[in-house]
């Protein structure tokens, strides 16, 4: 659905660009749009105590609803606005959770022209593109095992809850984000996020993607280092960005490794359209910096995660497959025997999404999860989503 401005509006422009001899006047719109998505399931991740039965939001794509705006200003230059927020439609609530932003996906103003574009506020973080670009359930940080993995706090292993594995949230606040012309294929993007720490310019986020297409070959790349968590980082000094906690399988024991205070993660991938099948493939790798003290002098703290999937038109929609794995390794010794200082997770998720029109479509996912030490946990779901 489109907003634009009243017809008396446009008129009286119009007369004012013939009065005053304008030879062209700025045209703006601004545009009401969003996804709304929400599905039925039973949920159990590895590692957590008992099954759900629940209705909850956000299975293929978090639903979001929002803002948008655009004028031109002659010459090929475009003034642009985003302002949009996350929502749960399975209760009404705001944001992803009860502490998010009102507009904790989008809320920038900025330009565009033969340079690019460059936005001031808050917009995409460098993970975000490459990520739901390149394996075969895009945005489902529901079902996706690459981003069960790096972005979602389901399943859990003695001592933790699972933590995501890439730092910083999907969009940054306070951010500076460039973003060049398309040349042959080819974008990139350059983000910078301020801490607003007095004395502390250090706590800051930094980061750069690239996105490659031509034809059935899409490539993509990203590398970030984090030291500011998001939407909102109000703590004084180092913020702990990523927690891991080794574990004694013999006594239960379990050691608590500090917090890293800074991340920094490298990201590749790419996929190949076959027409009949597409293959998805990825590879992250995070570095992890403990604070000053006995355990940055004694211990390393890294993790990696390898995607794997396909998709295939089945009908009048798609099938889809993806297998992830993540390595959380906690380097140096622990003490004595039955110490676990790496955990293994392996998620499989199958799922087929059919296509009701081109704004609506239905869709159902199987996923089996396995985390080291722990038990296997299986599933399902099935939900609608519409775009407006």
């Amino acid at each position: 659905m489109h907003i634009t401005q009243r017809s008396a509006m446009r008129a009286a422009t119009a007369l004012a660009c013939l009065a005053f001899g304008q030879p062209a006047c700025a045209q703006s719109a601004i545009s009401f749009t969003g996804v709304i998505d929400t599905y039925a399931g039973s949920l159990q991740r590895s590692g957590e105590a008992a099954r759900a039965n629940v209705v909850n939001s956000s299975g293929m794509t978090t639903s979001w609803w929002g803002f948008k705006g655009v004028e031109d200003l002659g010459g090929g230059l475009q003034a642009q606005f985003n302002l949009t927020g996350f929502f749960r439609p399975d209760n009404g609530g705001a944001g992803r959770y009860d502490s998010d932003t009102l507009f904790a996906r989008d809320a920038n103003v900025g330009l565009s022209g033969s340079f690019g574009r460059i936005s001031i506020g808050r917009d995409l973080a460098p993970n975000f593109v490459p990520s739901i670009t390149l394996n075969p359930f895009g945005g489902s940080f529901a079902f996706a095992p690459l981003l069960v993995h790096t972005q979602a706090s389901a399943g859990a292993y003695p001592g933790q809850k699972w933590a995501p594995t890439t730092a910083g949230d999907t969009g940054w606040s306070n951010e500076v984000m460039y973003v060049t012309p398309k040349l042959n294929g080819l974008t990139a993007s350059l983000f910078y996020q301020f801490g607003e720490q007095a004395g502390n310019t250090g706590k800051n986020n930094v980061g750069a993607n690239a996105m490659y297409g031509n034809g059935p070959l899409t490539l993509g790349a990203y590398v970030q280092r984090i030291a500011v968590n998001n939407p909102l980082d109000t703590v004084t000094g180092d913020s702990k960005v990523f927690s891991f906690t080794p574990y004694n399988i013999d006594t239960g024991a379990v050691y608590k490794l500090a917090a890293a205070r800074r991340q920094t993660t490298w990201f590749m991938g790419g996929a190949y359209d076959f027409k009949l099948l597409k293959l998805f493939g990825t590879w992250q790798t995070a570095d992890n910096s403990l604070p000053d003290g006995a355990d940055r002098d004694k211990h390393s703290l890294k993790s990696d995660t390898a995607q794997l999937g396909a998709s295939a038109p089945l009908g009048s929609g798609v099938a889809m497959l993806s297998w992830g794995r993540t390595a959380i390794r906690a380097g140096g010794d622990f003490g004595g025997p039955g110490w676990r200082s790496s955990v293994r997770r392996n998620t499989v998720s199958l799922g087929y999404d059919y296509l009701l029109s081109k704004r609506t479509d239905v869709y159902s996912v199987v996923m089996r999860d396995k985390i080291s030490d722990q038990d296997g946990g299986t599933s399902v779901g099935a939900g609608i989503r519409h775009k407006f």
